[in-house]
């Protein structure tokens, strides 16, 4: 139970500690990971295995589902949508990303809970679909189709949904109707958003390395070890996918639909756990703009999927039709390589990262429109290098790109 005697929670206080008004008060988790009391020997050596063995894992099936992707001609080629040339293995997820619930059950032991088994039937369903458009291609309206199954899994029968926007434009406590419609929305909006930014070397698996680093550590500041430990699990896992795909020649493969797809779906339920596990709660690590914060975690995907779907649609076209109209694209076209321009987006969202907790007083509200506002300023100043073409002002325009290429490109 959470303690709230003292306001603060302390998962490892004991029941006969509490007086009986917080008896009274105390309020089991409804989502996620049961909060668990480990010695900090044994939760360092749990840590470390948690990255030790999803990072293990990850190395050693990697060269394998290369030769088997490669044998049986699951390549990603060349288009007019692509960054890459030459013919490049895909379904870098099938055999890491959708086990890393199960790492989390192994470390968190009774700490895990039955709700959080949803999302590994979920993101296997996600993986099968994702395995379907990598393997054969299916249409965009078949591929919502199963992320909104997917996400209905987790939502329905699991429970793992919102029930507050904590205050974001003055709405509080929302409808069940309400909740699994945002819900729903959230889950599969997230898992596009990281579809979509796997476009270049070590972006998708970049970024969900700082969410995860960031939701974990969180996680483990609030005592929920077991979801701490998936987003480790993580972590090791992405670091290693990471090396084959940026560095990686003979065995050099890309996360495709299979991995992007199971990653944000991954990556949306956690989020939806962060949100939850700071619903009328008084610790210390608690927070009072948590779906902002959110956005901001994920600012990259976030907003880059937002304005390209905009730009889109305002010229006519289908929300998902391929272009390179995507920000990792105007960094290229401004000249940054592939790695350059992965290292630069994963330093804006850790600047956006560090802005939200920084601001958590502002509100939800406040905190929301400040983000999209910097966000907005620093995602079109490589757009608007790159369209600056005065003649008589070219050194203007290639110190304006080294700054935006330093910065944000």
């Amino acid at each position: 139970m959470k303690n709230f005697n003292s306001g603060r929670y302390d998962p490892c206080r004991k029941n006969s500690e509490l007086n009986p008004m917080a008896v009274k008060m105390a309020i089991p988790p409804r989502v996620g990971m049961a909060p668990s009391c480990e010695s900090r020997p044994n939760l360092l050596l749990k840590i470390i295995l948690s990255l030790g063995v999803a990072f293990a894992i990850t190395a050693m099936l990697v060269p394998v589902v290369v030769s088997i992707v490669k044998e049986k001609g699951v390549v990603a080629h060349e288009n007019g949508r692509t960054s890459h040339t030459g013919s490049i293995p895909t379904m870098g997820g099938d055999r890491h990303i959708c086990r890393l619930p199960d790492l989390g059950l192994v470390f968190s032991g009774s700490g895990f809970r039955d709700d959080f088994r949803y999302v590994i039937a979920g993101a296997v369903f996600m993986l099968m679909v994702g395995m379907k458009d990598d393997i054969q291609g299916i249409t965009p309206w078949m591929k919502l189709a199963g992320q909104i199954i997917a996400a209905l899994i987790i939502i329905v029968p699991g429970d793992i949904r919102f029930t507050s926007l904590q205050g974001f434009l003055g709405i509080e406590e929302i409808s069940y109707f309400w909740s699994v419609v945002i819900s729903l929305v959230t889950i599969v909006g997230l898992t596009n958003c990281f579809n979509l930014i796997d476009g270049i070397d070590g972006l998708a698996s970049g970024i969900g390395t700082l969410v995860s680093i960031t939701l974990g550590i969180w996680f483990g500041l609030a005592g929920q070890y077991g979801l701490m430990f998936i987003c480790l699990a993580l972590v090791g896992s992405l670091i290693a996918f990471s090396i084959y795909n940026i560095w990686g020649k003979e065995n050099k493969i890309f996360m495709g639909d299979t991995g992007s797809l199971v990653l944000g779906f991954i990556l949306a339920a956690l989020v939806i756990e962060f949100n939850e596990l700071n619903v009328g709660v008084q610790t210390s690590v608690d927070l009072i703009s948590t779906p902002a914060i959110s956005i901001g975690i994920m600012i990259v995907p976030v907003f880059d999927t937002l304005r390209v779907f905009i730009l889109r649609m305002w010229r006519r076209k289908h929300p998902f039709s391929p272009d390179k109209t995507h920000t990792h694209h105007n960094l290229i076209n401004l000249g940054a390589s592939h790695h350059k321009a992965t290292l630069s987006l994963m330093f804006l969202n850790g600047i956006f990262i560090a802005i939200s907790f920084a601001l958590n007083s502002l509100g939800a509200t406040i905190l929301l429109t400040l983000i999209m506002a910097l966000a907005l300023l620093a995602f079109y100043l490589p757009i608007f290098a790159f369209r600056f073409k005065d003649k008589d002002s070219t050194r203007l325009r290639t110190r304006l790109a080294r700054v935006t290429s330093l910065f944000i490109a």
